[in-house]
This record gives C-alpha cells, sequence and structure tokens, in this order.
C-alpha cells in the first residue's frame, strides 16, 4: 500500500488538504506553476539589478518617466488577458472532466440494466415474450456469470481505449489487468458493528485485519477491525472522507516503469514525442480481466479510435445474448434502453475528444506570450525609475513577474487536461480504477441480488 502514496503524485489528480489557511500549499512543489516561473524572474530581477548599479542610466530613466501611468495601463490590460486566459483554461478542464464522467457513468449504468434484464427478468412476463423462465430462481447460472465476466471487460476495455485516445497513447502495452476485487467476508465469524464516530476513543480500539497484498479496493474505502476478544468487531464507516479514496490502491499497478514525476522537467512544459510516450508508459491504464492476444492483434491494426471497435463488440455480444433462449428476457423496446445509454456513453466521450483536439486559439495564446515578454522586460525599467531602495526594487519586480507569468504558466497547462506530460491532468490511470469500481460494483451475482430482495421482502412482512 505504501507505493500508492509514494506515487500519488504520477497516478491521480494533485489533492491537496485546505486545512491553516492554506499555508502548507506554500511548499508544495509538486505540480506547482511557480518554479517554471523561475527562470523568467530571475531574468526580470537581474535587469533591475544592473539597472539600478548602472548610475547614470538610471538617472536618464528617472527623467525619462514622470509618471508610471502609460505603463500602468499596459500592465491592465496584461492582467485582463492573463485572467481571461485563465477563466477558458479552468472551463476547458471542467468541461473535459465532465465529459469522461459522463461516458463513465452511462457505460457503468448499461452494465447494471444489463445485469438486471439477463439475471433478475422471470415469471409470466418472460413467457409473454416467447422465453422461457428460470427454472431455478435464487441459483447462479454460469451462462449469465460468463456473458457479465465477458459484459464487465468489455466496458472495462472500452473506458480504457477511450482515455487512450484522449491522451495521445497508441501503444497498447501500457494497458495492464486491474486488480482483483477485494473479497468481502463471507466466513462464518464474529458479527460486524458500525462505527459512525470518528473521534473513537482510545480503549475501544482494534486489530486491523487487512487483506492479501495482491488484493485491490472494489468500490470502498474501509478498514475490517477485529477485537483481540473475537467476540465482536468493529469496520470503520466507509463514508468518512478521504481525498485520495481507495482508488489510489487500485490505480497503483504494478509496474517497473519510472515514475512520471521524475521525467517531466519543474522548469519547462514540454511536448516532446519522447518524454510523451514514457509518461504514458509510466500511467499505464487498468483494465479488468487484461488484454487477451486476439483483442490485442485486432486493436493493433487500428491507430485511433479504438474505442468504437470496442463498443461494437459489445452490441454484438448484447444481441447474440438477446437471441439466446436462455438469455436477455426482456422486449426489444426495453433492451434499446441500453443500446441508447452506451451511445450517450459515447457523446460523453466526444465531448471530451473536443477538448482533447481542440486547441485555446493560438493567434491569442502568441499575443499573449508577446505582451508578458514585452511586461517582464519592461518592468525593470519602471521599478528602477521609481523606487530607490535596490532590496524593495527587486521584490517589487520578482513578485510582480511571478504573478503575471504564474498565472499564464497555470492556463497553459489546465487548458489541455489530458496531456500525459502535464503533472495537473486529469490523472488517468485514477479515472480507470474508479470506472473499474463502479462496473464491479454494478454486476453482483445473480444470487446476491435474489438474496437480498428476498430478505427485504421477509422484513416488510414481519414490520407488517
Amino acid at each position: 500500500r505504501a507505493c500508492a502514496d509514494d506515487r500519488s503524485g504520477t497516478l491521480v489528480m494533485i489533492h491537496y488538504a485546505k486545512g491553516y489557511w492554506g499555508l502548507p500549499l506554500f511548499l508544495k512543489l509538486h505540480g506547482s506553476p511557480f518554479p517554471r516561473t523561475l527562470p523568467v524572474a530571475v531574468m526580470s530581477v537581474t535587469i533591475t539589478i544592473w539597472l539600478h548599479l548602472w548610475d547614470s542610466g538610471r538617472e536618464e530613466i528617472v527623467r525619462s518617466f514622470a509618471h508610471p501611468y502609460p505603463f500602468q495601463m499596459y500592465g491592465f490590460v496584461i492582467g485582463f488577458l492573463v485572467v481571461l486566459r485563465t477563466n477558458h483554461s479552468l472551463a476547458r478542464y471542467m468541461e473535459a472532466r465532465t465529459g469522461v464522467e459522463t461516458m463513465g457513468s452511462k457505460w457503468a449504468d448499461s452494465v447494471a440494466m444489463l445485469n438486471a434484464f439477463d439475471g433478475c427478468t422471470v415469471g409470466s412476463r418472460s413467457q409473454e415474450i416467447g422465453k422461457p423462465a428460470m427454472k431455478q430462481d435464487h441459483e447462479h447460472h454460469d451462462d449469465h456469470a460468463r456473458f457479465i465476466a465477458r459484459l464487465t471487460h468489455l466496458v472495462s476495455l472500452l473506458h480504457a481505449m477511450a482515455l487512450q485516445h484522449l491522451r495521445g497513447d497508441e501503444e497498447l502495452e501500457n494497458i495492464v489487468p486491474a486488480r482483483t476485487r477485494r473479497q468481502t467476508n463471507t466466513t462464518a465469524g464474529p458479527e460486524l458493528k458500525r462505527v459512525r464516530d470518528r473521534n473513537e476513543a482510545k480503549e475501544s480500539a482494534v486489530e486491523i485485519a487487512d487483506g492479501p497484498e495482491d488484493e485491490g479496493i472494489s468500490g470502498y474505502l474501509g478498514t475490517r477491525a477485529i477485537k483481540p476478544n473475537g467476540k465482536e468487531g468493529t469496520r470503520r464507516l466507509s463514508a468518512r472522507y478521504n481525498h485520495m479514496g481507495a482508488h489510489l490502491v487500485h490505480a497503483a499497478t504494478d509496474d517497473g516503469k519510472q515514475a512520471r514525476k521524475n521525467l517531466v522537467n519543474p522548469f519547462l512544459l514540454s511536448e516532446d514525442p519522447g518524454l510523451w510516450a514514457r509518461c504514458c508508459a509510466a500511467t499505464p491504464l487498468a483494465v479488468i480481466g487484461g488484454l487477451d492476444p486476439h483483442e490485442f492483434k485486432e486493436l493493433d491494426e487500428l491507430d485511433c479510435d479504438r474505442a468504437y471497435l470496442v463498443l461494437a463488440w459489445i452490441q454484438a455480444l448484447i444481441m447474440r445474448r438477446y437471441e439466446d433462449l436462455d438469455g436477455i428476457r426482456v422486449g426489444a423496446p426495453i433492451l434499446s434502453r441500453v443500446h441508447q445509454t452506451l451511445t450517450n456513453g459515447m457523446l460523453g466521450f466526444n465531448m471530451a475528444d473536443k477538448i482533447a483536439k481542440t486547441p485555446f486559439p493560438m493567434p491569442y495564446a502568441q499575443m499573449l506570450s508577446v505582451c508578458l515578454v514585452v511586461f517582464n522586460l519592461t518592468m525593470p525599467i519602471m521599478v528602477a525609475g521609481h523606487i530607490n531602495n535596490l532590496w524593495l526594487a527587486i521584490l517589487v519586480n520578482f513578485i510582480s513577474t511571478v504573478a503575471y507569468q504564474g498565472l499564464n504558466e497555470v492556463a497553459r497547462e489546465l487548458e489541455d487536461p489530458f496531456k500525459p506530460v502535464h503533472i495537473n491532468d486529469h490523472g488517468m490511470p485514477q479515472l480507470q480504477a474508479m470506472f473499474n469500481s463502479k462496473v464491479r460494483a454494478a454486476s453482483p451475482s445473480v444470487k446476491k441480488t435474489l438474496t437480498h430482495w428476498a430478505q427485504c421482502d421477509s422484513w416488510e412482512v414481519e414490520k407488517e
């Protein structure tokens, strides 16, 4: 588990605590825009020092500028342009996240619907549409289990292919098998009691029983705790907030590649093709069941838009299962909702792809870059002409340059939220792990589902 914490910055979006008025953020360098502002700030401060030490030149500057009003107007225009670009970059960042969340939500919904349509639709209505009812409702049918297992694998693969497409990754070697689902405690043992008080007394502390190291976490964050006497156990409530979540463990794939944070230059945004490929390799995507050789061969024949091929496989699987006598037992109009949900997920994917394929307008970026260079070169002249103290001049020049250049660097990074060479991207491995968790939660066995409803029915009878 420790590897997840060490590599959190390479696998997920950067999360941070909001305590102590944000002061701890001052010391956080990973993902910070400040290192990229230092070269420009040092250059500008160096000019300021040189002008202050050049007596004759500084006197000429003082005589030339009676009032800093012209430069103030220029600084106002630059500030407006920087803020406008930052606003648009944040809008692109959130719109891209919305598109990814939409496609994942819709595809997970389709798994939940197919799991119910294929495993829990029985009785007279099934016979009306010409398909026999299930003989034993509470048995786990092997055909249904195989269908759902294949479906969850393909949907997980669909999501991974979509994320690969969004980040411009064509290497199928960056697809790895997902960790196995954590098994719940089904053996006979002490009854577990949920504890809601997070400030639990130390005398009620219990021994933590963790699972095997090769098991992942399926959909929740929590620990199973057993008291030494064996009479009663407690389980900490999964609803306790954790800004990283259990999905961080899921995303921490056991690859031996170099961590991305050691590949990216903190002083420069670079999109070198070699660096791009290394960053993608350092952040592999986990697929439930992995990638078999036949799928690898078929997908390798395509350079892009592989998600559509996987979508075709899923729809073909659904129709084959529907034609089976022991398969899906709902009418065609109802089953069409599944295809509609899959299509809505593809709409979310294409909305995110719009952000990935459409760069921030070049004329605006070019104009702002030129204006910032002029600002950083002329700022020392104004400082030297109006501030007599050298150290105060250095401080004012440094703060002004870092503020303008830093906001522009933030905008440059956030406007492309899928690029793997940007540390502040959306964290593709964690998004894939979160989706895998949803799919696994949406595909419980038929036996567990029917047993759950049977228990609910008996509870209602006792209540009455």
